[in-house]
């Protein structure tokens, strides 16, 4: 039986979300998502106080979402149900019109926002959304009877499922998670990292600001000052307790709460997950509440240590959040230390904590349309063994990671150190345009990639166009599209070449294509060649405008009419390279000068490229062999230009191909495996 990798991903809400998703394509992944829970925000703060002793259920309605199936539509449509929110202001009779229904298990629920999704969840999921709903408007009635009243507005249908769980669990807030989650079916686990006890978290800012609850942890400060401790009580202050910590100064304050703070005892098997993990990853997130407080539970610290094998992530914050204004990653990655060494009172083993660091890089070539402000980082004041930083563009959208990036990542690190392997999978195309005075084609070329539609291959796309100093305007209309990355070539290094060789360098996707800003090809064609990529055939794909074309001769003199030697050298010069091929590296090509090629994107980046010009191709070709990898050819349509139309090949261009060639089998390179 195949050896499953272990995961554990300290979590909260939202941040990790992306990256536990990503996961969702590897079979041989046993994952497990720990998670505290001492939200008090809203809607989740009025549950805690409605229902007391239960911890907030938030973060692990949240993490069983992201765990539920991607390609099953009953998970869609549950994933639907368990997310949705009453509207702000809704009564408690407009409420009750969906929550009875569900309870009664109506099949036409008069309820339109959930009316459709209801019809595609299963039998047995239909069942126990009553029967938890059923528990929870028991108790609400109860309650109400009693003269406490729930304000539904803004509540999650999943957050009152969760509750009406708990009451069923005998208030055991653990065993609750454990049968929530199972109900829903997901495909890892979601832990509680306590034993379940109901605690309060606070927070106490360096100008001696209280934080009183979580949701004040989380909101906007406005006086900037940085939260300088974290504080778990057994219930929030009294008045009477209030005034007198009003009273005292600034370090009174402090004594005050740590005193009465308390370290709660860890679920034991949170404890146990991180003695076994093969690969522990401490994610992004809100940090002062989703995140330190999990550290501050009794033995994970040790937990963790512990456990020598494992390799331990930490991936920073792309961008400031609300409780942590002006911070830097070093910054982050201490106040991680401090919370890991119970809050300082213990020397922790930093580097059986962290064993790596993925950080966002905060300067970029590329032409932004806005500025995002990435947190800083001097990498000399991470005291951390800079090889084991690895910084690089993770952003997927504003201050999100790309959560199947980052995956490859770790996964590669992960290979390179251990004996485990596991199928790639496939998940972003990088469409690399290079583009020189292309000013009346980039934008058709453009739009015609912005609407090429990857679904049915199950990867996504992005769009790379690095201009090679163009004077016509070529640039400012690729700045137009709004789904485009922008780059330009800057110092003495231009050309066809060095624009390819900068857009794969910033790529994103795992596999890279390049395609030309000239109109000459057909977009549609990329997904014939991405094809065998993404089904894991092959790692190199070219599309060819020689296999489907009968006859070459009109071609070559539609674009150079009557230069008979331009003709001649266009016609003979592609034989000449494809025969110098076979003769070379004993492989023929029908088109080694064709524009449209596609690649395995660690492949590619293997090859070491240096070259400027059109000689790129040849360099591309001779290395590939050079690396024992197969070039596969597939046809392409092709509607070439004129010279006047624009058309750059030439002589020198040629020349240059061949004078590459032969330099790449005279200095054959050592390709890495």
């Amino acid at each position: 039986m195949d050896k499953l990798l272990k995961v554990v991903i300290f979590s909260g809400g939202r941040g990790a979300s992306n990256i536990i998703r990503a996961f969702h394509e590897y079979a041989r992944i046993d994952l497990l998502i720990l998670v505290n829970a001492y939200d008090d925000g809203l809607s989740t703060g009025r549950l805690r106080a409605f229902i007391p002793g239960m911890l907030g259920p938030s973060d692990v309605r949240k993490n069983v979402i992201n765990l539920t199936r991607t390609h099953d539509p009953g998970a869609a449509a549950l994933r639907t149900i368990l997310e949705h929110r009453f509207p702000d202001l809704t009564s408690r009779e407009q409420a009750l019109v969906c929550l009875n229904a569900l309870v009664n298990r109506e099949r036409d629920l008069p309820y339109p926002p959930l009316a459709a999704p209801y019809q595609s969840i299963k039998v047995q999921q239909i069942n126990w959304i009553s029967d938890y709903l059923r528990w929870f408007l028991d108790y609400e009635q109860i309650q109400r009877q009693q003269g406490v009243l729930f304000d539904y507005g803004d509540t999650s249908i999943g957050n009152l499922l969760f509750s009406g769980c708990f009451l069923a669990c005998d208030r055991d807030f653990n065993r609750t998670t454990r049968v929530f989650q199972d109900r829903c079916e997901i495909f890892g686990r979601v832990l509680n990292i306590t034993d379940g006890s109901n605690q309060v978290l606070v927070g106490f800012k360096e100008n001696g600001t209280f934080l009183h609850n979580e949701a004040a942890i989380v909101g906007t400060h406005a006086d900037n000052a940085k939260i300088e401790d974290l504080f778990l009580l057994a219930d929030y202050l009294t008045p009477g307790e209030r005034t007198r910590f009003d009273a005292l100064p600034v370090a009174g304050r402090r004594e005050f709460l740590a005193q009465r703070h308390i370290v709660p005892n860890p679920n034991p098997e949170a404890v146990q997950a991180l003695e076994q993990a093969d690969l522990i990853i401490y994610g992004p997130g809100t940090q002062h509440s989703s995140l330190y407080p999990s550290y501050m539970v009794a033995g994970i610290p040790e937990a963790v240590e512990g456990n020598e094998k494992a390799e331990k992530v930490f991936i920073g914050n792309i961008t400031a959040d609300h409780d942590i204004p002006a911070a830097t990653v070093q910054e982050l990655i201490e106040r991680f230390f401090h919370y890991m060494s119970a809050r300082g009172t213990r020397i922790p083993n930093r580097t059986r904590l962290i064993t790596r660091v993925f950080v966002q890089e905060s300067e970029s070539e590329q032409i932004e349309r806005s500025s995002t402000a990435y947190l800083p980082m001097n990498i000399n004041d991470l005291h951390i063994d800079p090889k084991r930083v690895t910084i690089g563009d993770w952003e997927e959208s504003a201050g999100r990671h790309s959560g199947d990036q980052i995956i490859a990542e770790l996964l590669t690190l992960f290979k390179q150190l251990h004996e485990f392997t596991l199928q790639p999978h496939r998940f972003l195309v990088s469409i690399v345009v290079p583009a020189f005075n292309e000013v009346r084609t980039i934008r058709r070329v453009l739009q015609e990639l912005i609407h090429l539609d990857f679904s049915a291959l199950g990867v996504g796309k992005e769009i790379i166009v690095v201009d090679g100093g163009s004077r016509d305007g070529t640039l400012n209309e690729a700045l137009q599209e709004r789904f485009v990355r922008c780059f330009q070539l800057k110092g003495d290094h231009f050309g066809r070449g060095a624009a390819l060789r900068l857009g794969a360098s910033k790529a994103k996707g795992n596999i890279i294509v390049f395609f030309p800003a000239d109109g000459e090809y057909v977009a549609a064609d990329i997904l014939k060649i991405v094809r065998p990529i993404v089904e894991n055939q092959f790692q190199v794909v070219f599309g060819s405008r020689a296999i489907k074309c009968l006859n070459v001769d009109p071609v070559i003199k539609k674009i150079y009419g009557d230069r008979i030697f331009m003709y001649l050298v266009s016609k003979y010069g592609g034989l000449v390279l494809s025969f110098l091929s076979l003769l070379l590296f004993n492989r023929y090509l029908s088109d080694p000068l064709s524009s449209l090629k596609a690649f395995d994107a660690k492949l590619l980046h293997s090859l070491q490229l240096v070259s400027n010009g059109m000689d790129l191709d040849l360099e591309i070709i001779a290395r590939v062999h050079q690396s024992n990898t197969y070039i596969l050819e597939l046809p392409i349509d092709y509607s070439p230009r004129t010279l006047a139309e624009g058309k750059k090949s030439t002589v020198s261009g040629g020349l240059q191909t061949l004078y590459r060639f032969i330099v790449c089998k005279l200095f054959p390179l050592k390709i890495s495996s």
